[in-house]
Order: C-alpha cells, then sequence, then structure tokens
C-alpha cells in the first residue's frame, strides 16, 4: 500500500538510514528504511507485533506523531520513525523497546531540519521540542510507547495549501539542488513536510500566491516527497483566500448541499403538526425564555423555572428536537454525521445542517412555537436534585435574550417583564449554590488564551479593532443548567444501555506534564502546588489568589489547561466503568445533550434517549458497537479540526490586524523561560509568541526560569523571571508567509515593575478571560480541547 511499489526491494529496515542522497532524482542510496513486505506485516498483524491505525500528528510540527487504539497509544518520533508516513495516513506501526527507540531519537538529534526563521540551522528534535514547548501539547504525546512506522497502507487523499518557496530561498536540508522545473512547496500546515513539486511555470516567481498542492509519491530514495500541483488559490493576506485555506488545511467541507441531503428538509414555510404534537409535553403557557451571545442565530437551548409550592422549583432545560427532522440513516444524517460539528472562525460559521434547520426551523427563536427535547427538574433552593426526567414538548419562547440583556434583568436595571427578571433572579441562585458544590466536589476552572472579538470593516472584511470578551454572571448560569442536562442525560442512558451509550470522558494529567507546572512554580517561590487529584488540585489554583495579582491566578490555569489531557467521546461498552470519570467537571458520568443543532454527538444521545424512553428503538448504527466506535473516533476528529480551524482564523485576523496597523508596544507577561527566549502573552491584545533572546545578549537559564543580560549587551543590568511584565513589539511577521504569525521583540522592562508574584503586576481591567470547562462553550483542555 502507499509508495509500497517504491519499495520493490523493500527489506526488515531495522535501522535508519542515511540522509545524504541526492534529492530530486532517485540516488538510489536509502534516505528512508524499506516499507516491511506484505506477508510479513500480515504476520505481524496477526501476532499482534504490529499495530494499525491512522497515524495524527501534533499540531505545530511535521516530525512527532502517533496512533492511537482503544487499548495503546504509541508515539513516533523523528522523520526515520515516521518513514515517509504523513498526517492522515494509514499506517502499520512496530513497538520499539527503549534500545531500539533510542536510536531513532538519535537520529533525530543528528538530522537538520532546513533554515529556521531567524537563521540557524536547527535538527528535527530542536523543531520538536520547540514546538512541544510552545504549543505546550507535551501530554498529548507523552509516557506512551515508542514505535516506528513500517508501512503506509493507505495514502490520504487531500489537496494542501501553502507557498512556492522563492527562486532565491534556500534548499531544505540535505537537497543540493533542484532537479529541471522543481521547486519547494511549504504547506501552510506545519503538520506536513515540504515537497517537490512542478508548477506550470518553473520560472515564475510565486512570490505572494497561494497554491494548492497534492501528494504524489515519496520513495525512499528522497528526503521529501513529490508533489503535484493542483491550482493558484490567490494572493497571500486575502481574506477569502487565506479562509478557504484554512478550511482545506483542516478538511472542514463548505461544498453545498447536495439535493439527497436537501430532499430530507421539510418545506420552507413548514408549521407545526397536529400529528407531531401527539405524545408531547405542551409546555407553551410556562413562561420559557433562551440567553445566548449577542446575534446568535442558532439557538439550541431556552430555560423555564416555576417556583413551587413546596418552596422547591421546577426546572425546565429545553433542547432543540433536531432528531424530529433528522432521521437515521438519511442522507440528510450521513452528511452531519460526516461533518460532526458546525465551525465558529471569525467571519463565518459552516453549519453541520442545512439553514433551514439550524436558524430557522430548529432555532429556539422568540414569539414562536418549537418542538423541543426537554430535561425536567425539581431543585431544592440549594440547588439539590429531587426528581428529573426527560420527554419530547412543545414551548413558545417569551424572549430571546443576550447575556447581557439577561444581566441586566439580574441586576434590576430592567423594568419591563418582571416574571422574566424574577426567573432570571431565581435561576441565578441556584446555578450559585450548583456551581459552589461542583468546586466543593473537585471541578476545576480553568483558562483558556483571551477570547477576542473582531470588529470587522464591512467593505473588505478585514479586522479593524480587536477586543477581550467580556463574561457575565449571566454565562455561568447558563453553563450550570445546561451541564445538569448533560450529567443527567449521561445517567438516563447508561442506566438503559450499558454497552452503547454515548459519554464525554476527561481523563486525568499526566504526571510528568504536572510536575513541570510544579516547577515553575517552585522556580516563582510557589512551594505547594499539590495536583494528587481534581479536588487537591482545584485547591491549589484557589489558594494561589493572590488579592494584589489579580492575574496571576489566571496565568497559572492557563497553563495547567494546556497541560491537561484532551477530552473525547467514548462509547460506554469500549472501557471500564471506572473510565467514565470527567476528571476537569468532577462528574462520574457526563455527555453532550444540549446543542443538537451544532453537535454530532447530541443527536446521538438524542436518539439514545427516545430509546430509554421507548419512543423509537435504537438505531442499527449505534446499537453495533464497532459501528459506534467509528463514529465516536470521527467526532474526536473533527471537533480537534473545528478547534483548530477557530484558533487559526483568529490567529489570521490578528496577523492582518497588526499587519494594517502597524508594530505596536504592549505589556506582556512572561509565561515561560524557553532555551528559545520567552513565551510571553499579551492580555490587551490575546496575542501570545515567543520572544527571541539573541545568545550574543542574554543568559538564558532554563533550569530557573530566568534570562539575564549580558555584560556590555544592550540589556546588561537587565533580569526577566517566570510571570514577569515586560514590554514587547507586536508586528505582522511578513517574512514567513507560511504561518500568518506575529513576532513579538523585547522592548524593556516597564517602569517601576517587578515580579508577577510581588505585587505590582496587572491591575485593573480585561486580560485573558476564564473560561469553565462546561459543555455549550467548548473550553480548551489541552489547547483548544474541549472537555
Amino acid at each position: 500500500g502507499g509508495d509500497a511499489a517504491a519499495d520493490a526491494e523493500a527489506g526488515s529496515g531495522k535501522q535508519p538510514a542515511g540522509a545524504d542522497g541526492k534529492p530530486g532524482r532517485a540516488s538510489k542510496k536509502e534516505v528512508y528504511p524499506a516499507h516491511m513486505r506484505a506477508a510479513e506485516i500480515t504476520k505481524g498483524l496477526k501476532s499482534g507485533k504490529l499495530v494499525s491505525g491512522t497515524l495524527h500528528m501534533l499540531k505545530n510540527t511535521c516530525y512527532l506523531g502517533g496512533i492511537q487504539n482503544l487499548k495503546e497509544q504509541i508515539m513516533v518520533v523523528g522523520s526515520q520513525a515516521l518513514n515517509r508516513a504523513i498526517e492522515g495516513d494509514e499506517v502499520v506501526v512496530e513497538r520499539l523497546d527503549d534500545s531500539q527507540a533510542q536510536v531513532y531519537e538519535t537520529a533525530a538529534k543528528q538530522l537538520r531540519h532546513g533554515v529556521g526563521n531567524s537563521g540557524q540551522d536547527l535538527t528535527e528534535a530542536d523543531v520538536t521540542d520547540l514546538a512541544r514547548e510552545v504549543a505546550q501539547e507535551k501530554s498529548a504525546f507523552e509516557g506512551k510507547t515508542k514505535g516506528r512506522i513500517v508501512s503506509v497502507v493507505k495514502r490520504q487523499i487531500r489537496e494542501l495549501c501553502g507557498s512556492i518557496s522563492p527562486l532565491d530561498s534556500p534548499l531544505p536540508r540535505g537537497i543540493e539542488s533542484l532537479g529541471e522545473g522543481q521547486r519547494i512547496f511549504i504547506p501552510s500546515d506545519l503538520r506536513f513536510p515540504y515537497m517537490f513539486v512542478e508548477p506550470p511555470d518553473a520560472d515564475t516567481d510565486y512570490e505572494g500566491k497561494r497554491v494548492a498542492v497534492s501528494v504524489n509519491v515519496w520513495d525512499r530514495y528522497i528526503e521529501i516527497p513529490r508533489g503535484k500541483f493542483i491550482k493558484t488559490l490567490g494572493s497571500v493576506g486575502d481574506i477569502n483566500v487565506e479562509t478557504q485555506m484554512i478550511l482545506m488545511e483542516h478538511q472542514i467541507s463548505n461544498d453545498p448541499w447536495t439535493d439527497e441531503v436537501l430532499a430530507c428538509l421539510p418545506p420552507s414555510d413548514y408549521k407545526i403538526t397536529e400529528e407531531e404534537l401527539k405524545g408531547r409535553e405542551d409546555v407553551r403557557k410556562t413562561l420559557v425564555f433562551s440567553i445566548d451571545p449577542p446575534k446568535c442565530e442558532d439557538i439550541d437551548d431556552a430555560l423555564s423555572c416555576v417556583r413551587l409550592d413546596n418552596g422547591n422549583f421546577a426546572i425546565g432545560i429545553h433542547i432543540a428536537d433536531v432528531t424530529n427532522f433528522v432521521l437515521p440513516d438519511t442522507a440528510l444524517d450521513k452528511e452531519a454525521s460526516a461533518r460532526c460539528t458546525s465551525v465558529y472562525l471569525v467571519d463565518r460559521r459552516i453549519d453541520m445542517l442545512p439553514k433551514l434547520l439550524t436558524t430557522d426551523i430548529c432555532s429556539l427563536r422568540s414569539n414562536e412555537d418549537h418542538l423541543t427535547f426537554s430535561c425536567f427538574m425539581e431543585l431544592t433552593p440549594e440547588g439539590e436534585i429531587v426528581s428529573e426526567r426527560f420527554a419530547k414538548s412543545v414551548i413558545h419562547s417569551a424572549a430571546q435574550l443576550s447575556y447581557a440583556d439577561a444581566q441586566s434583568h439580574l441586576d434590576g436595571e430592567i423594568e419591563e417583564r418582571p416574571d422574566i427578571t424574577q426567573a432570571i433572579c431565581d435561576l441565578n441562585s441556584l446555578a450559585v449554590n450548583i456551581r459552589a458544590e461542583r468546586f466543593r466536589k473537585g471541578a476545576l476552572e480553568l483558562s483558556t488564551a483571551s477570547e477576542m472579538s473582531f470588529e470587522l470593516d464591512g467593505d473588505t472584511g478585514k479586522p479593524t479593532n480587536l477586543f477581550v470578551y467580556k463574561s457575565y454572571s449571566t454565562n455561568k448560569l447558563i453553563e450550570e443548567f445546561m451541564l445538569l442536562a448533560n450529567q443527567a442525560a449521561a445517567r438516563f442512558t447508561l442506566d438503559m444501555f450499558r454497552k452503547t451509550s454515548v459519554l464525554r470522558n476527561h481523563l486525568p494529567p499526566k504526571e510528568k506534564s504536572m510536575a513541570e507546572i510544579k516547577e515553575l512554580l517552585r522556580c516563582h517561590g510557589v512551594a505547594d502546588f499539590d495536583y494528587s487529584s481534581n479536588k487537591a488540585l482545584s485547591e491549589s489554583l484557589k489558594n494561589l489568589d493572590k488579592p494584589d495579582d489579580p492575574f496571576f491566578n489566571r496565568l497559572v490555569s492557563i497553563m495547567v489547561t494546556r497541560s491537561m489531557n484532551e477530552a473525547t467521546y467514548i462509547s460506554s461498552g469500549d472501557v471500564k466503568p471506572q473510565m467514565y470519570h470527567h476528571f476537569g467537571l468532577a462528574m462520574d458520568k457526563y455527555t453532550h445533550f444540549t446543542s443538537p443543532i451544532r453537535r454530532y454527538a447530541d443527536v446521538l444521545v438524542h436518539r439514545g434517549l427516545m430509546a430509554s424512553l421507548k419512543l423509537q428503538g435504537l438505531p442499527e448504527g449505534m446499537a453495533d458497537k464497532s459501528n459506534l466506535t467509528a463514529q465516536l473516533e470521527q467526532m474526536n476528529y473533527r471537533n480537534r479540526m473545528a478547534r483548530w480551524a477557530d484558533s487559526a482564523s483568529d490567529e489570521l485576523h490578528r496577523f492582518l490586524f497588526f499587519k494594517e496597523k502597524g508594530p505596536i508596544t504592549a505589556v506582556g507577561i512572561v509565561m515561560r523561560v524557553l532555551q528559545a527566549g520567552l513565551s510571553v502573552a499579551v492580555e490587551q491584545y490575546g496575542a501570545e509568541g515567543v520572544v527571541e533572546l539573541s545568545a550574543m545578549d542574554w543568559l538564558v537559564l532554563k533550569e530557573s526560569q530566568a534570562a539575564h543580560g549580558r555584560p556590555l549587551s544592550p540589556y546588561e543590568g537587565i533580569s526577566v523571571h517566570i510571570f514577569d511584565r515586560c514590554e514587547v513589539c507586536i508586528e505582522a511577521d511578513t517574512t514567513d508567509n507560511r504561518h500568518r504569525k506575529l513576532k513579538l521583540t523585547f522592548v524593556s522592562l516597564p517602569k517601576a515593575a517587578a515580579r508577577l508574584g510581588d505585587g505590582a503586576a496587572l491591575r485593573g481591567e480585561g486580560g485573558l478571560a476564564p473560561r469553565t470547562i462546561e459543555a455549550e462553550e467548548e473550553t480548551a483542555v489541552v489547547q483548544d480541547v474541549g472537555a
């Protein structure tokens, strides 16, 4: 499979090959080990010596990846061990013992990556270490079995976006010259290697252009693969071109809906029928309202709250009944199961379902009747659950509120609709108590980098301003009731379907990652950071909060968040019950029920609930364990790609903002001292990056998390420690079209600056807004990985 034809003289390839062949033409000197023969692979898979799977790379490097199945994860390090496999390939992996793994890791430390941004020649190990440090994604590829790839069974066919290297650019490592008509293609996605490509006119200067290329062949005699030139996409910096690239990089479909899919939809003038109302609870006379971000169009959820004579509260958590329109195994369902999630970019939304459903029929807009799937609960004033049940229902929403609108009701600033004000006040009182109990049990409130809002020019679409998204108490109100309903759905479906329930799983963080955080804090003078359990970690984060340093605890939370494992969807039959636990939420069972308009997981959970209520049978695709497991793997991958695309869209618009505005000096916070420089976060702009420090001017002491200006350098007498503030110059890096990155340059320490922990830091508003791990606003657990 894959490029096996090019490995006609296949051998066992036990050791890394040399790396000094002549690229661009077959030198017949091996650069990579040969792939195994088919018979040997079949034998190895049967015996368990070999493992097959899909290769996925760390977010920002092509030298570190792995495969994962239900039993284990195997990490593959360096180009020699990867052996010409790239992101998305179906591969066969051989496990390595420690001595074998060391051979490949040594090769990664010796092989040159190419010319770095600042001109230094980096090794593969350098690039991987820097990528892991900057992304702080070590837990994703840590403590795993090591392996090497012995066969590419199936090469993933996809178009890659990027740039053609300028004619006068240095060649990548080991490549002495190009063949006639050849150029070097540089993918914008860092998970893919450089490629040889033959554009229609190799002498044309493609400077400032984006192009699309597909992988053609990669035999063992050339350092990098040969690609096939597909087309020129457009100009670098054009928002539509760059956004198209983001979608292509993350394999996000924005194709028009097919006729088969559209044929599954109700008519555009759809009205609820009497037949659809049969068997539903009529909640239209109960006060129901929704609370969402401003200008929200796809409204999944609404709430009701009624005071009972016994002093308790009747709560209704009403969710759009998407499964009334998306029937199992239809063309519409198959398309939704492939997309798995809606994707939210800065300037657009790519829906999982057609707009007729997402923004019209299913969206719980006010002053209209809507079909819903409701979770009804009776709660005591303390927030304790007296009873809970699920039922199909019909509602009539009285108001469509933004978080700010709801906050105004809560603060007594709105006199109209006192009934809504009373309901919001009651819900908020309950939410405060429910939240306090969650945190008492060990739930974590972790933080991500700033959630930014962009103002866009109406004509060009370019960003004209950006600011930190403001959060309200009503955000947390909604979070708590969505969590409550999701937890109830997990209990309800699991009671009926022990082997085929869809659950949301979050494993405890890796020991090594948390030990690194503890060491960083020790360098700052914090000695009692306990992460032995979620409750201990929660208490540690709480105790770190300093009254005169309001930002310090959030910084540590950001670092802890990025050291967490990824939260994933699992089938209850694939793991032992003790593995159902959600570490971040401190819940024994958890799932997603509250957002079926935008998440396919919730569609599956709704179907499980309907089967539990005997409203219909469990669909065949869910009853079959292997089918369900494959679907959940697809959902986990697509959700990860959606988060990465969201992040890339933010990066693009932030890059364009600084490209238009020019260099700006701002105060940043040192989050980590790296060998390459200072990892700095600038809260005002939601920007993060590495401030490179020249070894000529700086002595970097990574062990003590400090950097000192050398004598006779411009920085003599300056010392910078972790959590210090420093002034940096932020500008768009236009020298490297691959990345859409910002360049941060050290300027100085602010006047009267002090160590953040010594009480002089970050007073005032703004900051990297904390986001609770919850269901409606998927919080990152390993840099953008939702819980």
